[in-house]
């Protein structure tokens, strides 16, 4: 950007500021199609740049009394952009937490009691529980078979809640991979066997 294209864009700011509308539509028109070019780059989502796109400048516009402080307002439109992607990935990589923690409560929902009582299959999980770490074990059989909340298992094996938590998810996944894997062949067995 040249020396006079930086005073200009600073002045823009400075208009913007102020309130001037028509100085933020130029400030957009001028830069759009670069914070969108960035955001589809990372992206690789038209909804998801445009709509970052629409919310950098919405920032710009509520935040606009401290625009007369930007030194360079190029780089300050670069960093808004590389802020709101990298919210959107965070959102992405919580969103995908949740829906493992989801599928995990599902899951656990099937395994108790209704499960148990299928001899075939309480044969498969408790074949999955031997192949499991010996503290996954504990705390899927108290959680579990025993019914004890999260607090209850941490007092009981001396560990916190939080470690409870990962021991639980990693031993429902490890049934579940269990199950799907090799279980699945043990499991077919036993349906023909039945039929």
């Amino acid at each position: 950007m040249k020396d006079d294209q930086v005073h200009s864009e600073k002045q823009l700011l400075e208009q913007i500021a102020a309130g001037n509308h028509d100085a933020f539509k130029q400030l957009v028109d001028r830069h759009r199609d670069n914070v969108f070019s960035h955001a589809i780059a990372y992206l690789k989502d038209y909804s998801k740049a445009e709509d970052i796109t629409q919310e950098v400048f919405l920032i710009i516009w509520d935040n606009r009394e401290s625009l007369g402080k930007i030194a360079n307002p190029e780089s300050y439109l670069f960093i808004l952009t590389r802020n709101r992607i990298v919210a959107e990935f965070r959102k992405k990589v919580k969103l995908s937490l949740l829906d493992e923690q989801e599928q995990t409560r599902k899951d656990s929902a099937l395994l108790p009691n209704q499960l148990m009582e299928n001899k075939e299959t309480a044969e498969l999980i408790q074949a999955a529980l031997n192949e499991m770490t010996l503290q996954q074990r504990k705390v899927f059989e108290l959680g579990k078979l025993e019914g004890l909340k999260y607090e209850e298992i941490a007092r009981k094996l001396n560990i916190s809640p939080n470690t409870v938590k990962v021991h639980m998810v990693q031993a429902l996944s490890f049934i579940r991979t269990f199950i799907r894997n090799g279980g699945v062949g043990y499991l077919l067995f036993i349906l023909f066997l039945l039929f």
